[in-house]
């Protein structure tokens, strides 16, 4: 993982979200870091309405040591690794190589980020524009997401023929 921390070990703190992993309606995430940009987050989060209630923090905190429902995340994980990397695998195999392994989504390097995205919504595949989430452009790439692969209308294999179409210079 690259930080600035590294380099600001005083002014950074590390955000930790349980949104995805434990339910969105949670909303709630977990910082830690140097002791004054947490304390002055503590003390911005204290009043009004970014105040966050007991009662969710006690529930995650439950969540986060109750057996049950750490095996129940441990086994999502597990799911949605497995079909990142089937889509990563089926990509690979037609020569499309994707970079990440982690989280819900796969960014998907293309040769014209614009026309991949057409081809993909011609044929009912929403994909987002990778350009968007980067500071410094690295190469066009589409963002997409993984989580409901085996609910999807197309197979793995057809998903990955049409990412593979998508990506080739038009």
């Amino acid at each position: 993982m690259v930080s600035v921390g590294a380099h600001l070990p005083g002014q950074t703190v590390l955000v930790r979200s349980y949104s995805k992993s434990h339910g969105p309606d949670l909303r709630i995430a977990v910082i830690g870091g140097a002791a004054e940009p947490v304390e002055r987050v503590r003390v911005l989060r204290s009043f009004g309405t970014g105040w966050t209630s007991r009662i969710l923090q006690d529930a995650l905190a439950h969540l986060l040591t109750d057996p049950a429902a750490v095996a129940a995340v441990a086994r999502a994980r597990a799911a949605y690794a497995e079909r990142r990397e089937s889509l990563a695998s089926a990509l690979a195999e037609r020569g499309v190589a994707t970079g990440n392994r982690d989280g819900l989504m796969l960014w998907v390097p293309v040769a014209d980020e614009s026309a991949a995205l057409v081809t993909l919504a011609a044929h009912g595949v929403a994909a987002v524009p990778g350009s968007r989430y980067q500071i410094v452009p690295a190469g066009a790439h589409v963002r997409i997401a993984t989580s409901r692969l085996p609910d999807a209308p197309l197979s793995v294999a057809e998903l990955a023929d049409l990412m593979a179409l998508a990506a080739r210079p038009h």
